[in-house]
């Protein structure tokens, strides 16, 4: 393993994934780079609950991290997992998309040196533009080999964003068997991706991926039952933890919810035991 991924890949995916459980959970909030997301419009006051509920890492841009890098100095803070690339469609926040360009916004190297612990970015599938998907491909495969390079762990979230995919592409097991095989053979060492709503057809997902897989939140649940009911078939599917966004920082109690998320996937909790200790 050594020699496949240098010490220094090993040691930060150790940073991200528990030693004991092998599984992670990790909040994202790198929803601000595309504008003031409710939920995390007044940052600060967010971030400090989320980190209190202890998830084992967060995603979020190079502005978060420098602004807020007193958060996370000191032990048993979460790693920084930063965001490297970005979807440019609408021209004016709150408008029309008028395009389907996208750009890289930083590179491995800037991540490393406000001390992060591993880098994340994007495969968009369903454009109608195949030279922008190609530019997409491109940029993943340059953000891999900096990865390598510097030994840094990379977490390759593939979506269907494209106009051309529906949303029953999005769940669709045959799919995501594509897309997570294509992200591996372009150097991920791990995929946030989709949960098909199915234990059975998750499993062959993650069955046919040779890296570990988390499963991403999407749109905010209804119900907290809801969320840990979807996390618990991932789980028993293969998956190795979650990386949510809006069903932790939109949610009431922050900090409850990234505990409960937390006895699911590190300890193996059943979702009503989960849900009984919600207010602790």
């Amino acid at each position: 393993m050594i020699t496949q991924h240098g010490i220094g890949k090993i040691i930060r995916m150790g940073q991200l994934i528990d030693a004991e459980s092998q599984h992670t959970v990790i909040v994202a909030i790198d929803h601000g780079l595309g504008g003031a997301v409710p939920g995390i419009d007044n940052l600060e006051p967010t971030l400090e609950k989320i980190i209190a509920g202890k998830p084992d890492a967060i995603i979020m841009s190079m502005g978060v991290a420098k602004r807020f890098q007193h958060l996370f100095s000191g032990r048993g803070k979460p790693s920084i997992i930063i965001t490297v690339d970005r979807q440019l469609g609408a021209t004016l926040p709150g408008k029309a998309s008028r395009g389907e360009a996208y750009r890289l916004i930083a590179d491995v190297e800037d991540a490393l040196l406000i001390g992060a612990s591993a880098v994340k970015m994007v495969m968009i599938y369903g454009r109608e533009d195949v030279a922008v998907h190609a530019d997409n491909v491109q940029a993943v495969t340059e953000v891999a080999r900096q990865c390598d390079q510097y030994k840094v762990p990379f977490l390759l979230e593939p979506v269907l964003w494209g106009n051309l995919a529906t949303e029953a592409d999005r769940n669709n097991p045959e799919i995501l068997k594509h897309i997570c095989r294509m992200g591996f053979e372009w150097g991920a060492d791990i995929l946030k991706i989709n949960y098909t709503g199915d234990i059975t057809t998750f499993r062959e997902v993650v069955e046919t991926c040779p890296i570990p897989i988390v499963i991403l939140g999407g749109s905010k649940m209804e119900t907290e039952q809801d969320v840990l009911a979807t996390v618990a078939g991932a789980m028993e599917a293969g998956a190795i933890g979650v990386a949510f966004g809006r069903n932790v920082f939109q949610h009431s109690h922050p900090i409850g919810m990234i505990r409960a998320l937390r006895q699911v996937v590190h300890e193996g909790a059943p979702v009503e035991e989960a849900l009984a200790d919600w207010s602790r």
